[in-house]
């Protein structure tokens, strides 16, 4: 499905905009971890199921699917075979960005085009515009801008922290005490652990904090996504 661009503020304003939907039906401030899931249905309105997608598409690698005719998001629940409550609550906030972002354009005059019913989440596809404006959805929902700044300058440092070394390496103008390349999954735990966003996984979280400014990596060498294991 071809969908337009959007600008990553556009997307964040969207994923804001459900939030404080939300805190008006519930009557209470929400504070992380952001409850995904009764957004999806106390909010939006649609049904959300955990299902086997690969047994019921014969596919492998699909994590999710938005149905707009019968109003469902199913999440695949193999997700939980890995105990990975960061990943479930994100593609569950990831089909919530397709229902909000891409439901439009499957729509016509209120009734669904004739072949578009649905929306599939495959990781073949995550390098897609409509996979990545939905990432950026359900990144910006699970940790909102405004609470991730407060618990970064409460945990972490006041300022961002700028990553200029890895492990054992000095150079001009470096001090000892001074973070290195190999320690950002301890910054995202203490961040997802102390700062109450229990449903987002350290990866997701490495990847906000870049994306806010909070944590720049001025080194040469990629952040080894390996090291969550």
């Amino acid at each position: 499905m071809k969908i337009p661009w959007m600008a990553k503020e556009e997307i964040a304003l969207k994923a804001s905009d459900l939030l404080k939907d939300f805190e008006r039906n519930a009557e209470y401030a929400v504070k992380p971890p952001i409850p995904v899931e009764d957004i999806i249905e106390r909010t939006l309105g649609v049904e959300l199921r955990y299902v086997d997608l690969q047994k019921i598409l014969g596919k492998d690698d699909v994590l999710g699917a938005t149905y707009v005719a019968s109003r469902v998001i199913c999440v695949n629940e193999r997700l939980f075979e890995n105990g990975s409550e960061g990943r479930v609550a994100f593609t569950c906030a990831h089909e919530a960005g397709h229902w909000v972002l891409h439901r439009p354009f499957l729509e016509n005059g209120g009734k669904v085009q004739p072949g578009k019913e649905s929306i599939l989440c495959r990781i073949s596809d995550a390098g897609k515009p409509i996979e990545w404006q939905a990432d950026y959805f359900a990144s910006c929902l699970l940790m909102p801008e405004e609470e991730i700044k407060e618990a970064f300058a409460r945990i972490c440092a006041p300022e961002p922290l700028v990553v200029k070394r890895r492990r054992g390496e000095s150079g001009k103008g470096t001090r000892s005490q001074e973070p290195y390349l190999e320690q950002w999954p301890y910054i995202a735990a203490a961040m997802c652990e102390l700062g109450g966003f229990s449903n987002v996984s350290r990866q997701a979280m490495i990847i906000r904090l870049q994306d806010l400014g909070l944590l720049l990596n001025m080194t040469d060498t990629k952040m080894d996504w390996q090291a969550l294991w």
